[in-house]
């Protein structure tokens, strides 16, 4: 029985610490349903019965393209979600109450994370891209609805066809004049995953070390970090769930200047950690600091080859099961080649392939690996 309800068509840990809020979007804004409505629309969905206050914007051309051209792309992704949410009912265990799942490296990739941990309270995403904010609708002209949707569009093609982001063209495609940030695209995926949008807003959670960058004189970061929350529900359960994303930059070296940081990802005790597609960040020297907080607080790590190495789970004592097929790195990648990660593999005498694609090897589906470590209590 799958957990997620997909479209036919196309926190208490979280405020921790003292963290300040401002609300820039909630269905109390201009009225009950209207996020959930601009979700479904950016997902080139009918937004839900009985909702008409963008009607006007949805008489003219682009929003029938973008019902279209949406529509021929999620049908692919709508596949792998329901195998992605099929297998996990099969292969990992049901989160405890209040559960965290913690994605390093994210990008706005809210897709696979849902598909795999669909019942989790929390969710942390951690990456560069800046969050942006939901866009304003109301008012805005045919041509710049159509804008903003074929930028939507060329936005989500990565993700559609590889099932990954590729970095550089994040940066190209989610700082447009027409869109701005990850929010419009994580807004989009939650509309065609039927899930109901609540609210939307910034969050500061180390407001101490705002107000010390506000001082005259103070080193700005190369970076600055922005988070948002996002509250959602699934219909199927009723209850709220939040996505927080934290744009900034976690290397070694850019966390000196916020050093709270890791303070308080620790504050969501015992997480469950994903990491996919991850340029095999955690295999250098410049970020330490995220990978032995993986190491030492992960209580269940779901990755393919490029999150932690094979090496480090199997000395930090992690019980690992091995899931479809180990493939090299590609060339862009191919000095992270594990040689101790593919004779396990091959000594798991794993036949049965993964249903999905996983990880930069999406072109050979059923040659994909995944990688699942428990914490021995």
């Amino acid at each position: 029985m799958l957990s997620i309800a997909l479209r036919a068509t196309a926190i208490v840990a979280v405020v921790a610490g003292g963290a300040i809020a401002r609300a820039d979007d909630s269905q109390g804004a201009g009225g009950e349903g209207r996020l959930t409505a601009i979700a479904d629309i950016l997902a080139g969905v009918a937004p839900p019965a009985g909702e008409h206050r963008f009607d006007a914007l949805l008489q003219g051309d682009a929003w029938r393209q973008h019902r279209q051209a949406s529509e021929s792309g999620w049908t692919k992704v709508r596949t792998r979600i329901e195998r992605m949410n099929a297998w996990q009912a099969a292969n990992l265990p049901a989160p405890a109450a209040g559960a965290t799942l913690v994605y390093p490296f994210s990008g706005p990739d809210f897709i696979n994370a849902y598909a795999l941990f669909p019942d989790y309270d929390t969710y942390v995403f951690f990456s560069l891209e800046p969050p942006g904010h939901t866009p304003r609708l109301e008012g805005m002209s045919q041509r710049e609805f159509a804008r903003l949707l074929s930028d939507l569009r060329y936005a989500l093609n990565d993700v559609v066809q590889l099932n990954f982001f590729i970095t550089p063209n994040m940066k190209d495609r989610m700082q447009t004049d027409n869109l701005q940030g990850v929010t419009p695209v994580l807004l989009s995926m939650m509309g065609l995953m039927q899930l109901q949008v609540r609210q939307v807003e910034t969050i500061d959670p180390w407001p101490q070390r705002t107000a010390a960058l506000q001082q005259p004189g103070a080193r700005q970061p190369a970076q600055p970090a922005h988070v948002i929350r996002i509250d959602f529900a699934n219909p199927r359960t009723g209850r709220t769930q939040h996505l927080v994303y934290a744009s900034l930059d976690v290397s070694d070296r850019a966390l000196a200047a916020y050093p709270e940081f890791l303070a308080w990802l620790r504050g969501f005790h015992s997480p469950t950690i994903f990491l996919k597609s991850a340029s095999y960040l955690l295999h250098g020297t410049n970020f330490k600091q995220v990978r032995d907080y993986i190491r030492d607080d992960a209580a269940l790590l779901v990755q393919d080859d490029t999150g932690m190495p094979y090496r480090t789970l199997r000395e930090a004592g992690f019980r690992l099961t091995l899931h479809g097929q180990y493939e090299r790195p590609v060339k862009l990648f191919e000095n992270r080649y594990q040689k101790d990660l593919e004779d396990a593999f091959a000594a798991s005498g794993n036949r049965t392939s993964l249903p999905f694609p996983f990880g930069y090897n999406w072109r050979k589906e059923g040659r994909s690996g995944l990688i699942v470590a428990r914490r021995e209590s």
